[in-house]
């Protein structure tokens, strides 16, 4: 049987096991396959991927945070995408090679085409620098994204995913705009959010110690945006959730990005393809045990 991992750190949570091996079993090939978590320890994250790496039963991996940039130095080879947001998700072994893919950005992007909501000419506002959002912003310069706004916790990881994504793929960097949460007043934060056509939250933060260092309200935002939120668990007290629905705003959760994303790489590692409304029944079924 070939082993498929999730890479990542504070994993224990995530649905892709359910919803992989839900398909696994769907397809009768739950006998071939098995999609297991893998938590690695940064400490351990160079030994740990070593030793992945060299063993005979693994066929692949999805990589989440915080590794989505740091295995590609790990890989043979990577397809283009890769090499211009500088990140990667999805790993295949071919013919003794490592090959390294992202699926993100077609997961982040899906949803919307599927709603008929395009990107084009669209000034964007994104909050996080990871692995993640450079997929996402990749993306959104290939869709024709008028501008990309950036804030961050750190502007100098914002800053260096700017110039490798600029020199990458031509995108004029006075076009691309960094903050630091730290210096935005909330004066100066409402007016961004108030000017943007597309807000991004590419950031694991939500309520108590971990959440966002600001406020949202429903003042910020309006029925012609759209505000999407890549984390897919419910968040209690969750205030850009609950400002953008009083605002009328289109808003978006990860779910669907969770299963295109996976969709893709499943199909790519089995070359077999799961039904859309399974993988959706799948995810759907497992939130509602967390939240029972």
């Amino acid at each position: 049987m070939k082993r498929i991992l999730l890479i990542g750190e504070n994993i224990s949570r995530s649905l892709s096991p359910a919803m992989h091996n839900g398909a696994l079993d769907y397809l009768g090939l739950s006998g071939e396959y098995r999609y297991e978590l893998m938590p690695v320890a940064p400490r351990n994250f160079d030994a740990e991927i070593k030793k992945i790496l060299t063993s005979a039963d693994v066929l692949g991996f999805n990589v989440t945070a915080p590794y989505k940039c740091e295995i590609i130095r790990y890989l043979d080879e990577t397809e283009q995408f890769v090499q211009k947001c500088g990140a990667c998700n999805y790993v295949k072994k071919e013919n003794g090679r490592w090959h390294g893919k992202n699926t993100d950005g077609y997961g982040f992007i899906m949803p919307l085409a599927k709603m008929g909501l395009g990107t084009e000419s669209k000034k964007v506002t994104i909050m996080g620098a990871g692995g993640a959002a450079r997929a996402v912003v990749l993306q959104l310069i290939n869709n024709g994204a008028a501008s990309i706004t950036i804030i961050n916790r750190s502007p100098e990881k914002a800053a260096v995913l700017k110039s490798h994504i600029c020199a990458a793929s031509g995108f004029d960097p006075e076009k691309f705009i960094i903050y630091s949460y730290l210096e935005l007043q909330k004066d100066k934060f409402s007016s961004i959010m108030i000017a943007s056509d597309i807000i991004v939250n590419a950031t694991s933060a939500g309520s108590g110690e971990n959440r966002l260092p600001v406020l949202f309200n429903a003042e910020m935002f309006n029925k012609n945006q759209i505000i999407y939120d890549l984390s897919y668990v419910d968040k209690a007290g969750d205030d850009l959730k609950d400002s953008a629905k009083k605002a009328s705003a289109v808003y978006i959760d990860g779910k669907e990005m969770l299963m295109y994303q996976g969709l893709v790489s499943f199909v790519q590692w089995t070359s077999k393809k799961p039904p859309t409304w399974l993988l959706r029944k799948i995810v759907g079924e497992q939130l509602d045990k967390v939240k029972s």
